[in-house]
């Protein structure tokens, strides 16, 4: 296991375990347990994992989002339901392994892009009218990234 991973484990574990209210926190009770990380270095963990700072019945608190493990997950498998990206200038086109398309339309749709005006899926086939012609373009490299599993 990576240190990133093993750190984050730790991370999960504390979260899971009891309330911490802060980044200091935190990184005292991982220091504990032989894990140690600069601030900035936590920060990102945090970001990067979906935990974030609720208020609890004794103030801030850490929270781990499961809804963040779950939306990465769902844009690695629509990641891998895309085939092809192209634009006319006009307009942007997937094409998607078939029946798909309502699944990844319906994804997109979700994600509220200011630059996503619409979609129209068919069984493999996903019409994405952008909201300026101009971002076609821009559209496509998003799109692209997230067939390539970046961050969309």
């Amino acid at each position: 296991m990576s240190e990133r991973l093993h750190r984050r484990a730790h991370i999960r574990r504390v979260l899971q375990a009891r309330e911490v209210s802060s980044q200091e926190e935190l990184a005292r009770l991982l220091a504990e347990e032989g894990v140690f990380c600069t601030q900035a270095t936590l920060s990102r963990d945090l970001r990067d994992m979906g935990v974030s700072r609720a208020r609890g019945p004794n103030g801030p608190r850490y929270e781990l989002d499961q809804r963040a493990r779950y939306l990465r997950a769902l844009r690695e498998v629509v990641g891998m339901e895309i085939i092809d990206v192209r634009s006319n200038g006009q307009m942007v086109v997937l094409r998607t392994l078939a029946g798909r398309a309502e699944g990844v339309a319906g994804f997109l749709d979700a994600l509220g892009n200011r630059d996503i005006m619409g979609t129209l899926a068919g069984d493999d086939t996903v019409f994405l009218a952008p909201s300026d012609p101009t971002r076609c373009p821009a559209l496509v490299a998003w799109i692209q990234a997230l067939v390539e599993g970046h961050e969309a």
